[in-house]
């Protein structure tokens, strides 16, 4: 692989401070409950590198991609199993700012 494409996908990997943040939220769910893989039985996953989006549709016949839910992925490391979890439910979306009481909501 080259550098250069190294260099351009490297900012959008998890770093090791990221993946130990979404282990936390992800235990914090689960509890001391020992998970398994729903396919093969497994304990053993992976977070993978980078998050993702599900885009959600209002219908089959216009396709936008507006709407979505930032998620996670989580990867048995025996069959390849692929499980999503949804940042905002583990806490991990960044809170918006609300307008304050009668201030402007940037219409004139």
């Amino acid at each position: 692989m080259n550098k250069d494409y190294q260099s351009k996908t490297k900012k959008y990997m998890l770093n090791e401070e990221q993946k130990k943040d979404l282990i936390d939220a992800l235990n914090n769910k689960f509890g001391e409950k020992e998970l398994h893989c729903p396919m093969c039985g497994n304990n053993q996953f992976t977070i993978s590198d980078g998050y993702i989006v599900n885009l959600m549709q209002e219908d089959l016949k216009n396709f936008k991609i507006d709407k979505g839910i930032p998620s996670i992925s989580i990867i048995c490391n025996n069959c390849g199993f692929i499980s999503q979890h949804a940042l905002g439910t583990l806490g991990l979306l960044p809170v918006q700012e609300q307008p304050k009481e009668g201030g402007s909501n940037g219409k004139e």
